[in-house]
C-alpha cells in the first residue's frame, strides 16, 4: 500500500479523468487551500527568520497543493470521489421556495422553544428563591 501511494506521489498520470470532475476539483481546492494556509501560517511565523520562512512556507505550500492534486488521483481515493459525485446526482434537492419555507419553520420552532425554557427557567428560578435553595 505505502509503495503504491509513493508511486502514484510522483506519477503525473490522471486517474479517470472525465469522471466525477466535481467532486475531484472541490476536494482539490479544499486540501489545496489548508495546505496554502498552512504554508502561509508557517511563513508568518516567522521561523529560519524572514527569508527561510518565505523558503519554507513556500515549499510548504507547492509540496501540498502537489500532494493534493496526487491524492485527488490516487485509484481508491478517486474511485471514491466518482461514487460520491454519483450518489450525490440522485439526491432530490428542495426548490429554494421549499428550502426558504422550511428554513422559515425551523427558525419560529427554535424561537418559540428558546422562549418555553426561559419560562421554564424563570419558574424553577422563582420555585428555588421561594424555599430558599
Amino acid at each position: 500500500m505505502f509503495s503504491q501511494l509513493m508511486k502514484e506521489l510522483v506519477s503525473t498520470n490522471n486517474y479517470k479523468s472525465s469522471q466525477g470532475r466535481v467532486a475531484r476539483r472541490s476536494t482539490f481546492i479544499g486540501l489545496s487551500l489548508v495546505f496554502i494556509w498552512g504554508g502561509y501560517s508557517f511563513f508568518q511565523a516567522g521561523y529560519f527568520g524572514a527569508q527561510g520562512a518565505a523558503i519554507c512556507g513556500s515549499i510548504i505550500a507547492l509540496l501540498g497543493v502537489w500532494a493534493s492534486f496526487r491524492v485527488i488521483n490516487f485509484p481508491a481515493f478517486a474511485d471514491f470521489l466518482v461514487s460520491v459525485e454519483a450518489e450525490m446526482s440522485k439526491v432530490s434537492w428542495p426548490s429554494k421556495r421549499d428550502l426558504f419555507a422550511n428554513t422559515k419553520v425551523v427558525l419560529v420552532f427554535m424561537a418559540l422553544f428558546t422562549a418555553l425554557i426561559f419560562v421554564y427557567d424563570l419558574i424553577f428560578k422563582t420555585f428555588f428563591k421561594l424555599f430558599g435553595c
